[in-house]
């Protein structure tokens, strides 16, 4: 088993200040975190480059744009579209939500005409919707996770949702991530750690409950306490092959992780406000030396929470 070491940390937050996400874009290393602030970093040193406090009231998510632009989201209802080049803009595409009245709407815009949304599926989830994502070769293939323990598939030219909903996966637990593997596989995550691959067709005229490959609890597998995030495709098992980040953030919870290729770095974040980067204690970490995906996992004896949505509303608790 391989061992990282951390060549460098940014400067703390305030205090009792988490790092929600963190995500390369372009040739940047963006954060969210809870005092609702995007900052800017450079990957190399950790240094600031910018900071836009305020960013939503109650910021949730993070993403990119063709590898350039930044996507948010937050509890005010806004995705905003960024530009990390110039001022930010407003500008609606897709929208995780919770729970309203039994039913959790999925809404899709065109970012192209942003008055109104392109459509709505709200009846295809009975729980709030805790992930999304779109096919990696087909944007018009949408992808939804819930806490209800559903993933749907959805096609996005159809905008009657009966017949725009083409695959259902019954993971038997509420999801924590989903998404795609690769154009024909898709995963499930839930939040008590069980994880599945699904096969993907175009078909809804097939028995989707069934999984093409069931990993089960994984903490016991990796021997850790909570699985971080998962990345990569033709996803094995390979614990032999694994990298260890010791003592990476304490005992504090870590939210985050990624991987820069042009950097061959790790970065993790977490409930201690700093972002760390690491690299092998042997040799930079090479990602296109096989064909497998990458998980993260955390030792501490502490689990993340359920959602960030709800960060201001409950005190920070421990479920062991």
């Amino acid at each position: 088993m391989k061992t990282a070491r951390s060549v460098a940390t940014t400067a703390s937050l305030r205090p009792d200040t988490y790092i929600y996400h963190i995500l390369p874009i372009n040739t940047q290393l963006v954060s969210v975190s809870s005092d609702d602030a995007l900052r800017v970093i450079d990957p190399q040193t950790l240094n600031l480059n910018q900071s836009s406090p305020g960013i939503h009231d109650g910021i949730t998510c993070l993403g990119s744009l063709r590898d350039r632009d930044v996507l948010t989201a937050g509890r005010d209802g806004l995705v905003k579209w960024i530009d990390l080049r110039s001022k930010d803009r407003v500008i609606h595409l897709s929208e995780r939500t919770e729970l309203t009245n039994s039913q959790a709407t999925v809404t899709v815009w065109d970012s192209r005409a942003t008055k109104g949304p392109l459509l709505q599926y709200v009846e295809s989830h009975n729980d709030d919707v805790t992930d999304l994502s779109f096919h990696p070769s087909n944007p018009t293939t949408l992808l939804s996770g819930s806490t209800d323990g559903l993933v749907n598939l959805y096609d996005t030219t159809i905008s009657d949702e009966d017949d725009a909903l083409t695959q259902v996966f019954n993971h038997g637990s509420s999801i924590a991530h989903a998404g795609f593997l690769s154009d024909h596989h898709v995963f499930a995550l839930s939040h008590d750690e069980i994880f599945s691959i699904y096969n993907f067709t175009d078909s809804v005229h097939n028995d989707a409950s069934k999984s093409l490959q069931t990993f089960g609890d994984l903490r016991a597998q990796l021997q850790c306490e909570y699985i971080v995030d998962l990345h990569g495709s033709n996803w094995t098992l390979d614990t032999s092959n694994a990298l260890r980040l010791p003592n990476a953030h304490g005992d504090e919870v870590v939210r985050s992780m990624c991987f820069s290729k042009d950097e061959a770095t790790i970065f993790t974040a977490g409930e201690d406000g700093l972002i760390k980067a690491w690299r092998s204690s042997e040799d930079a970490p090479n990602p296109s030396s096989a064909n497998k995906a990458k998980y993260s996992a955390n030792t501490d004896k502490k689990r993340r929470k359920h959602n960030s949505n709800y960060e201001n509303e409950r005190p920070r608790f421990n479920p062991y």
